[in-house]
């Protein structure tokens, strides 16, 4: 019978991004834990993310980790609410970073990202956009709008480094990891910042 330790609560907002059920990706003590980012504040609402890693056996003891997401939002700083859940697969981790709000104080920026436990593949990470007036969260379409900069046989690692102005997010662009499991073709040759215009969903300039 495997017994689970209660959860551990951690306030780093990097563990939001990275928690697993080990004290590192594969290895040391293994039970749920749990992690809560800061609150983020704006002049209308704050937000903060809670991140679940599940810890379970099966009947041979093999060990399985499943992670959980929740953004909670309040309008008046106080009565908060779940207003984006994204709950990974069987063995699939899931994390969220919170970056920070739009100089006027309308719109949330944040990263989600998510990785396999059971496979050696990279982290897929994405752009959510929280609008704080209609607490609606929606993924910005950054694939399409890189597609039409590189084209389809192109590849790179992105990060969402935060706000220009309020209409624009910077994303930074570099090399992925070197591996020897297929050819790779890379889009870029050293790290560039491009600008995403969100009323256009185009990417606007790349500067390195």
């Amino acid at each position: 019978m495997a017994i689970l330790s209660l959860p551990v609560f951690c306030q780093s907002s990097e563990s939001t991004s990275s928690l697993t059920c080990w004290d590192t990706r594969r290895g040391g003590t293994f039970q749920t834990r749990h992690a809560r980012s800061p609150v983020s504040k704006s002049s209308n609402g704050s937000a903060y993310a809670d991140v679940s890693a599940e810890a379970s056996t099966d009947s041979g003891q093999a060990q399985f980790c499943k992670n959980r997401v929740q953004l909670f939002y309040a309008k008046d700083n106080k009565n908060y609410k779940v207003i984006y859940e994204k709950a990974g697969l069987d063995d699939q981790g899931v994390g969220i970073r919170l970056i920070g709000w739009s100089p006027d104080g309308t719109q949330l920026l944040m990263e989600l990202l998510v990785w396999g436990y059971d496979i050696d593949r990279d982290v897929v990470k994405s752009a959510l956009l929280l609008d704080g007036s209609t607490e609606q969260v929606r993924e910005l379409p950054l694939s399409d709008a890189f597609e039409h900069v590189f084209g389809k046989d192109c590849e790179f690692d992105s990060a969402v480094v935060g706000w220009q102005g309020n209409e624009r997010v910077l994303i930074r662009v570099g090399k992925t990891p070197a591996t020897a499991r297929y050819q790779q073709t890379f889009c870029v040759e050293k790290p560039t910042i491009y600008s995403f215009n969100l009323r256009e969903g185009k990417i606007q300039d790349g500067k390195p």
